[in-house]
């Protein structure tokens, strides 16, 4: 096994229970109790307390897989804490086994990361242990990494945190974890009876236990060590401030000669003690004076020649080596570095080069170890590491240099990923970087873009090393020529730079690639932002502000988000002020990271606020004029693009139409060459009404063809009703040219009028019928109101036929009870009247005994789409299908044809009502199996509160209390199923019965 895998393996082996171990039914009983009713349990008491000893014995008999992890100091970098907490959870849970790894290297924040592991564990039932938790109580980042895993770890794993302090779980004044059970010092402290057992074992029969517990308090260490009996015993014994380390000065180092006393603290570096190990360190005649110390009573274990002591043993000892000269010291730990690094321990091994001033060596073994602190992002590391070498690091240095440039793009300081890029081209060793890794090669290249660099960006592409980074930045180049996009191009690794490849699909346009979420977990965060973007694009505002706060109530957003696509999303939700806030906020932050690219985009931001918002033709126009006369700024074509797009509609409000032409059609070329499309259907609009502006009339087709056709590929119309918005004359002319009313554009004039978007030219009327609620027509979304109530029954009846049509016999029937005499029939003439006189011309017809709905409007109802929608989800399944069917149930929000009543009415009200019963029904099973129980209990909720009578909710109700851990809730959900079917003096049905006894078990 490879010697981290040592490390490691010594981090999660479960501390064994010494043999010497009294056993404490007393105390494992009560913690068994806690273990089994919390997820999280704190033990918390002072040192020697006997903590770890306590859990040891007792989680032996719970009868759990168990992981373990005895966390040190090291763990205060949390790359590492998430590797060693992967390894502990992999003994029980192989899946998850390289899941740190790929999640890190996509570059997620680590307390995302922590909660995905959390996920990753499942259903599986396991007891996870984390002693020495006090070595993390002062280190903020990584205390947030197990809260953030606790937060997220499933019901059936049980998590026991160990420690000498109180551990705050603490973000912005509000823990995330929940109120934490705590087993602490009194409870763990020894009873008469129990010390009486311990002090036997220790071979003390004469020792008086009660007088014992009484003056060490029951403290197992003060106890077993019998430090009470000693005359100096004091807090301040020995001479130490610590009472922990005056017993053990006073009852352990006493017994030894100085020349075993010196053995120990000169290999106190040593966390396990092996002759050879002793003599690497300099200390001589190691196995005779270890032979010696066999045969002492100390606080540690031997494993053949091996001794480890107790880490509070250990501990005290390093304290004492502390207190030597500080050459000796030095010594000391640079020895031990020199054996760390033959070990290939080799981020110890700097550590202790560092402790001991030897930076040369250190920077040697740094060069060896930087890129797996990098992979882990363990980024605190990493900067410690360069600033304390920064003295003799030099250009051979390739790896630090690179840990160097990756931490400058880590904290978005492009202009510092420059300067370091140059200065590695002035010494002649870029290429060489960009050879040795594909990854240096595309971080280079991507601040240089950032720089407008476009001709060091090909010479670091040309020199690069070939990989999956490269292929990202190669397609990344695509927004800039009009190059062939590479084979690879496009594809995600789960890699960093997946975000990266996300970006270039934003900017060409592909948005149904950017909602298709890759399939890794990790991927689907490093990539959330660009989803975002395309939420935008396509028009769902809401959906995109949701995502937006969830991002950044989980982490920093990053200047691209924060700087450009807040601005964005606040000019989408007609927030100007807050936009315009956002907007100068973000270019403080835009500008710090040295960044021409993003500078740019946001004076292109800037016109679009001052168009969209003002009209202000003029100070749109100036923004853009500082994007178009930049020294690079044409050199970024996805950029010119929109800049010439805006700037042709600012053109256009001014009448400016010969200009306007000739600059949109540069800009809709140059989006065509390049495949970018983003900004096409926007720009061929204006383009087209540009061109009928100038009396080109078949170019204008041409060019409102293109912005159609751009739309399609984007598979959304919203940027195209934006710019039709501004122009609506560009679609009425192409409705004028349309023989056939279902065409695209015709749909398209729908929609536009929906938005209070006056059209001229022939359009197929659309009629909403709302429904549920309330009763409402709408003709082209103004709200119109037949004068009688038997309208709005008459038009229901008709839109839920399959012809859309009845005879008029039907409707008596129907509308009336049957009732067929003159007063009847007037009265259906007088319904079929005040619609007509509503609805356009000719919308409903009266024909040879049949009244029809004319087939040259659209007639859209609320029951006509959840039943639509309930039908489309039977061809889906998982998440989709809830999400469908959740939008369905959403249409039903309130009572059918409210205030209105016929035969046909209630006939249709209570299948509909059965219709969204069955359907809640399904959702909530859906919603359990994906793992949303809160979801899953509120639907089971709403069913048996309109129909509580379903058993089959009462069950999914105690399977959701089941998953969350809450046994009372399972039992009292039971209840609540025998009482609701004891009206119908029936009882739950014996798999009802059978459920109950498996949860509870």
């Amino acid at each position: 096994m490879p010697a981290t895998s040592r490390i490691i393996r010594r981090k999660i082996m479960p501390s064994p229970v010494p043999a010497s171990a009294v056993p404490r039914p007393r105390l494992e009983e009560q913690l068994t109790r806690l273990i089994r009713h919390n997820r999280v349990v704190c033990v918390y008491a002072t040192a020697g307390a006997g903590k770890t000893t306590a859990v040891a014995q007792t989680v032996r008999g719970l009868g759990l897989p168990l992981c373990w992890l005895s966390v040190d100091t090291t763990e205060a970098a949390t790359g590492r804490l998430l590797t060693y907490l992967e390894a502990a959870l992999a003994v029980h849970v192989p899946s998850v086994a390289g899941l740190i790894r790929k999640a890190l290297a996509a570059g997620l924040a680590h307390t995302e990361v922590a909660g995905m592991l959390a996920e990753a564990i499942g259903d599986r039932e396991l007891l996870l242990v984390l002693d020495n938790m006090e070595c993390l109580a002062r280190v903020p980042a990584s205390l947030a990494v197990v809260e953030a895993f606790l937060e997220y770890a499933p019901a059936g794993a049980r998590v026991v945190l160990i420690s000498r302090q109180e551990l705050a779980f603490v973000r912005d004044g509000i823990s995330r974890v929940a109120w934490l059970p705590v087993l602490g010092e009194q409870d763990l402290a020894f009873t008469a009876e129990e010390a009486a057992v311990a002090l036997s074992r220790a071979d003390f029969p004469d020792v008086d236990p009660e007088q014992a517990v009484a003056v060490t308090g029951g403290w197992v260490t003060g106890v077993l060590f019998e430090a009470w009996r000693s005359a100096d015993h004091a807090s301040g014994l020995g001479g130490e401030a610590d009472p922990l380390h005056g017993y053990l000065a006073t009852h352990i180092l006493a017994q030894l000669s100085a020349e075993e006393r010196d053995f120990l603290v000169e290999t106190a570096l040593l966390d396990e003690v092996t002759p050879a190990r002793a003599e690497a360190l300099g200390v001589t005649d190691a196995a005779a004076r270890m032979h010696r110390l066999r045969h002492k009573r100390l606080p540690a274990a031997w494993d053949g020649l091996a001794l480890r002591c107790h880490p509070r043993f250990r501990e005290y000892l390093l304290a004492r080596l502390e207190r030597l000269d500080a050459e000796t010291q030095r010594a000391r730990h640079a020895a031990h570095a020199r054996l760390l690094a033959g070990e290939k321990h080799l981020e110890e091994a700097v550590e202790e080069y560092l402790q001991a001033g030897e930076l040369r060596a250190a920077a040697a073994v740094a060069e060896q170890v930087i890129d797996t602190v990098m992979e882990r992002a363990d980024f605190p590391v990493a900067k410690h590491w360069l600033d304390r070498l920064a003295p003799v690091r030099d250009d051979e240095h390739v790896r630090l240099t690179g840990a160097e440039l990756m931490l400058a793009i880590s904290d978005e300081n492009y202009r510092l990923g420059v300067r370091i890029a140059d200065r590695l081209a002035r010494a002649g060793r870029r290429d060489e970087v960009a050879g040795s890794s594909s990854k240096l090669a595309a971080m280079m290249a991507w601040c240089y873009l950032h720089a407008g660099r476009l001709e060091d960006i090909r010479a670091v592409l040309a020199a690069g090393r070939a990989g999956a980074d490269l292929d990202a930045m190669r397609y990344c180049m695509t927004l800039l020529d009009d190059v062939p996009q590479p084979r690879a191009g496009g594809a995600l690794s789960g890699g960093p730079l997946d975000a990266l490849t996300m970006r270039v699909h934003y900017y060409h346009g592909n948005f149904p690639r950017l909602l298709d979420p890759p399939s890794l977990p990790w991927a689907v965060k490093a990539t959330e932002s660009w989803r975002l973007g395309a939420l935008l694009a396509m028009g769902h505002v809401d959906e995109a502000a949701t995502l937006y706060r969830a991002i950044c109530a989980e982490r920093d957003p990053g200047v691209w988000l924060y700087s450009l696509f807040s601005v964005e999303l606040l000019r989408r939700l007609g927030e100007p002020d807050q936009a315009w806030r956002a907007l100068l906020k973000g270019r403080e932050r835009l500008r710090a990271s040295g960044s021409v690219m993003l500078e740019l985009l946001s004076y292109v931001e800037e016109a679009a606020l001052e168009l969209r918002f003002n009209r202000d033709t003029t100070s749109a126009r100036a923004a853009l004029e500082r994007v178009r006369s930049h020294p690079v700024g044409r050199d970024y074509a996805f950029v010119a693009e929109q800049a010439a797009t805006w700037l042709g509609l600012a053109q256009l409000l001014d009448g400016d139409d010969r200009a306007a032409t000739e600059c949109l059609r540069e800009a809709v070329s140059s989006m065509q060459r390049g495949h970018r499309i983003l900004s096409l259907p926007a720009a061929a609009i204006y383009l087209a009404e540009a061109e009928w502006r100038t009396g080109d009339e078949e170019r204008s087709d041409r060019a409102s063809d293109l912005a159609l056709a751009a739309a399609e590929r984007q598979g959304s119309n919203h940027l195209l009703l934006e710019a039709l918005t501004s122009f609506p004359l560009v679609l009425s002319r192409r409705l004028d040219a349309e023989p056939d009313a279902d065409s695209p554009w015709h749909e398209l004039g729908r929609a536009l009028m929906s938005r209070g978007v006056a059209l001229a030219g022939p359009l197929a009327p659309t009629i909403r019928l709302t429904e549920f609620g309330r009763v409402a027509i709408h003709v082209n979304g103004r709200e119109v109101r037949p004068r009688i109530k038997k309208s709005y029954e008459l038009l229901a009846y008709l839109a839920a036929r399959r012809q859309r049509e009845a005879t008029k016999e039907e409707l008596v029937d129907a509308l009336f009870a049957g009732r067929h005499d003159d007063s009847t029939g007037a009265y259906l003439r007088q319904a079929l009247r005040k619609l007509r006189e509503v609805l356009p011309e000719d919308s409903v017809r009266a024909e040879g005994g049949l009244i029809r709905l004319s087939e040259h409007v659209v007639v859209g109802s609320d029951s006509g789409r959840l039943q639509c929608l309930i039908s489309q989800a039977a061809d889906l399944r998982g998440a989709d299908r809830l999400a469908t069917l959740s939008s369905a149930l959403s249409i039903a929000s309130g009572e059918y044809l409210p205030d209105l009543s016929s035969p046909w009415v209630e006939h249709r009200r209570e299948q509909l009502a059965v219709l969204c019963v069955d359907t809640r029904c399904e959702a909530a099973e859906l919603a359990f199996a994906t793992g949303d129980f809160s979801r899953a209990n509120t639907l089971a909720e709403e069913v048996l509160t309109e129909d509580p009578f379903r058993e089959s909710m009462w069950r999914l109700k105690m399977r959701v209390a089941d998953a969350l851990g809450d046994t009372d809730r399972v039992i009292a959900t039971y209840r609540g199923c025998e009482q609701a079917l004891g009206q119908l003096g029936t009882r739950p049905a014996s798999s009802t019965r059978r459920l109950l006894d498996d949860l509870r078990r």
